[in-house]
């Protein structure tokens, strides 16, 4: 990694075409960046020519033409940055309707075995927030290793950045309880501790964690094994201590036992003393390894509001992760939006750019090739 990193989180809606690509890179660039997290898998489906994934929904589910991944990292590494692919790694679906029928292809319909089940069978239910696929079942991490593992062997990624590493329920209080039962789950873990979800919550919850770990140690042989050098990080849960209790993310020990090279932290905050709790717990917990705060930008609806969490992140060494683009500049949701909603957005972006120059000098734009 980088001896400062100056980190950007570009997510899958914020293109659609080569010119969105380039657009974003060059404007990455220019801000000062030298690191994009370029979101490439949101729901079991990604935004580049797959054998193993359908296309995302952001295409219709449908080639669209070019591969945004390809350009994205040759359009990285012309302007000098190092670009990392953003991985969604458990949500396998979002919203009340399924896929689309026809896309056979998707675990929806291919695996629903691999989602969460209940007790009685039934389907983590879809709908606001994503459904999840089991990381505590075998084939689930395989598959998603293998994911990772075409990532690497087809583009000259710097690394691959790891989200959603969790157990998803968000919305649904009762849902740590209730997921997974499935009568496969809950042998396995009889065979491999002697006990039962009842009988031993602590250690049902610890087992279950340590099925997130069992994963991310996957993920990890593969990057170590397809492209040595490349980084994995993750983006966590803003306070360790809630992310391990309410999801079971226990991703300071990551950190600490190597999996990762970095924790991102999703601290958002409007208030500059919530954002120094969260990053204070990571800190505290992590000791001298690698975290790289992560910064709510929409919610910097002020200049010393950002100002404030800027300078923290400098008095902390200088890394940090700004989430997201289209807090800085326009995104092809722009297209959609109405004139005075993207005035409003227009001046905001402005206030946060000029925030940013203060603390990260702009650099020079690269030369367009023949």
């Amino acid at each position: 990694m980088p001896a400062l990193v100056r980190a950007v989180w570009v997510a899958r809606f914020h293109y659609r075409n080569a010119d969105d690509v380039r657009t974003i890179v060059r404007n990455c660039a220019a801000a000062g960046f030298n690191t994009v997290l370029w979101q490439v898998r949101g729901e079991a489906t990604v935004a580049y020519p797959s054998r193993l994934e359908p296309w995302s929904r952001e295409y219709d589910f449908q080639d669209p033409g070019f591969d945004p991944l390809a350009l994205a990292v040759e359009e990285a590494h012309r302007h000098g940055l190092r670009i990392e692919a953003w991985v969604n790694v458990l949500p396998a679906w979002k919203g009340k309707p399924p896929p689309p029928a026809w896309l056979t292809a998707h675990v929806w319909y291919a695996h629903p075995e691999w989602f969460l089940h209940d007790a009685h069978g039934g389907r983590q239910p879809a709908g606001d927030y994503y459904v999840v696929l089991n990381p505590c079942r075998a084939d689930v991490r395989r598959h998603i290793a293998a994911v990772v593992d075409e990532m690497l062997t087809r583009y000259d990624l710097d690394g691959i950045h790891l989200d959603y590493v969790r157990y998803a329920w968000d919305g649904d209080k009762n849902a740590k309880r209730a997921y997974p039962r499935d009568a496969d789950t809950v042998a396995r873990f009889g065979r491999e501790t002697g006990q039962t979800p009842d009988g031993d919550p602590a250690a049902w919850d610890h087992w279950r964690a340590n099925q997130l770990t069992r994963l991310v140690t996957e993920i990890r042989d593969v990057v170590a094994r397809r492209r040595p050098g490349a980084t994995l990080t993750a983006a966590v849960w803003g306070d360790p201590r809630v992310g391990y209790r309410d999801y079971l993310q226990n991703s300071v020990a990551w950190l600490r036992s190597g999996l990762v090279d970095a924790l991102m932290p999703m601290a958002y905050a409007d208030k500059a003393v919530d954002f120094v709790e969260k990053i204070n717990a990571h800190r505290q917990l992590a000791g001298h390894r690698r975290i790289v705060p992560g910064l709510g930008l929409y919610l910097h609806n002020t200049p010393q509001a950002m100002h404030d969490q800027m300078q923290l992140c400098r008095d902390w060494g200088g890394d940090f992760a700004a989430f997201s683009y289209d807090s800085l500049f326009p995104t092809a949701g722009d297209r959609q939006m109405k004139p005075e909603a993207r005035h409003t957005a227009q001046q905001l972006r402005h206030m946060r750019r000029g925030v940013l120059a203060a603390f990260v000098p702009p650099r020079p734009a690269v030369a367009a090739g023949p």
